[in-house]
């Protein structure tokens, strides 16, 4: 009996651990993804944006490694010789302390036989005065590292631009599938409106024709949105990071704040706030520590190092030997390679220089094109939507009239196409509002997770 309880309750543990297992691969159907959660996932999961944080981090290793050159460098090795040279012979007997009159003999100088010598050396350098080329080096790699992870915040504001746009075009597309639907729907009725008013002798077989092929040009542009409602469902998972589809209808309604500042405003912030701009400024920084590392090629270097050996016929730490000293080089002559270095550097920061300014009208561009793009599409949206309802009027009453026979089935026809025309269009031009919007942050820099509600 206790062994059937016991079973009992290892069968419970087993179902509830089941149970915790199965509910995280369930719970995404039920659950309604809203934009905010997508740039969540994205921003964690996207492979080009590790793609970018794995580039900081090289620029970041870069300095590090820059850094580290200033500091001493410490070395250990050890190593065996078995030689019978007779220079190296006398040597290696003198290193290991082990020198005999019998050394001295011209027969063994000039046939000494083999000698073994293990070497340890434990030998410490450091660089006193390089003309300041290390620290120019090291500004400069540390200006690459500022730069880099500056490129990288602008590429998370591109990610969640670029997921935003596929996720407003999930919802677009959703839309127009399901507008596309009803419009299947309305050309059938329409279409079977038609036959029966032909069987009442209020129709000619011309206007069923009219009205079968409106259902067929209906079908197929349904084909085509539900085509396209697939095609942007897999453009986001791509963004996302993830390989599954998404439950189609599970995205919320994407809102994004209003923009309150003024264009002037969002002029004068770029200088401030566009990640890339800063980048370029932070490069240009690195080319001018470029131009001095490359200039202390005429500069004198003063290098110091000491070092320690041991030296015997077997494994150990005999026979001490210590060395200090430190070194004095200055390059004289060199075919004019410092020059030329010099002048590449100093080009290389012009060219930035060039880019820099040109980069500061491109955005400013970008801002007052994006500007007038959100103004434009608001006011369209206004157009749409009025559009929508006055098209959707005009259905209705010519639908009344041709009940009655006193509208040809042409013009109810017209009146459906244009306004099926309307309700897609009305959709667009919703999200075009949404997308406009986020372009605009994007321009001035101000895209971030905190914008999206």
């Amino acid at each position: 009996m206790f062994f059937s309880a016991y079973i009992s309750i290892i069968r419970y543990v087993l179902m509830f651990m089941l149970a915790l297992l199965i509910a995280p691969a369930l719970s995404p159907a039920d659950e309604v993804v809203s934009l905010k959660k997508s740039i969540s996932l994205a921003l964690e999961h996207n492979r080009m944006l590790a793609v970018a944080e794995s580039r900081k981090d090289r620029a970041d290793a870069d300095a590090d490694a820059a850094t580290a050159a200033l500091f001493p460098r410490i070395d250990i090795a050890t190593g065996v010789v078995r030689t019978d040279s007779p220079l190296a012979y006398f040597g290696t007997r003198l290193q290991q302390g082990r020198i005999t009159a019998a050394d001295f003999n011209p027969a063994k100088l000039n046939q000494p036989g083999y000698i073994n010598n293990y070497q340890s050396r434990l030998g410490l350098s450091m660089p006193i005065f390089s003309g300041g080329a290390y620290w120019a080096g090291r500004a400069r790699a540390r200006h690459h590292a500022d730069a880099s992870a500056l490129a990288y915040q602008f590429e998370k504001q591109r990610l969640i631009y670029k997921t935003t746009v596929a996720y407003v075009y999930v919802r677009q597309t959703r839309e127009q599938m399901d507008a596309g639907e009803k419009a299947v729907q309305a050309a059938k009725k329409r279409w079977q409106d038609a036959k029966a008013l032909q069987q009442r002798g209020m129709a000619i077989n011309s206007d069923v024709m009219d009205a079968h092929v409106h259902l067929l040009r209906s079908e197929v542009e349904l084909d085509q949105a539900r085509a396209a409602f697939a095609d942007s469902v897999e453009a986001l998972n791509l963004l996302l990071g993830r390989d599954h589809r998404l439950e189609m209808g599970s995205l919320a309604e994407p809102v994004v704040k209003n923009i309150s500042q003024s264009l002037q405003d969002l002029l004068d912030g770029m200088y401030e706030r566009r990640s890339d701009l800063l980048a370029m400024q932070s490069e240009l920084k690195a080319a001018e520590s470029a131009r001095r590392q490359a200039r202390s090629g005429y500069l004198p270097q003063v290098n110091l190092m000491a070092a320690q050996e041991w030296n015997n016929e077997r494994f150990g730490l005999k026979n001490r030997n210590t060395m200090i000293g430190a070194t004095v080089s200055m390059n004289l002559f060199a075919g004019g390679a410092d020059r030329a270095r010099v002048r590449a550097a100093e080009s290389d920061k012009l060219s930035l220089e060039l880019q820099l300014e040109d980069k500061q009208q491109q955005i400013g561009n970008e801002i007052r094109q994006a500007w007038r793009s959100l103004r434009t599409a608001e006011k369209r949206f206004e157009s749409e939507h009025e559009a929508l309802i006055q098209t959707s009027e005009s259905l209705r009453i010519k639908s009344l009239r041709h009940r009655q026979g006193l509208e040809k089935t042409s013009d109810v026809l017209d009146a459906q196409v244009r306004m099926d025309a309307s309700r897609v269009a009305n959709i667009q031009a919703k999200y075009e509002v949404i997308i406009a919007r986020v372009a605009l942050l994007l321009a001035a820099g101000s895209l971030h997770e905190g914008v999206i509600e």
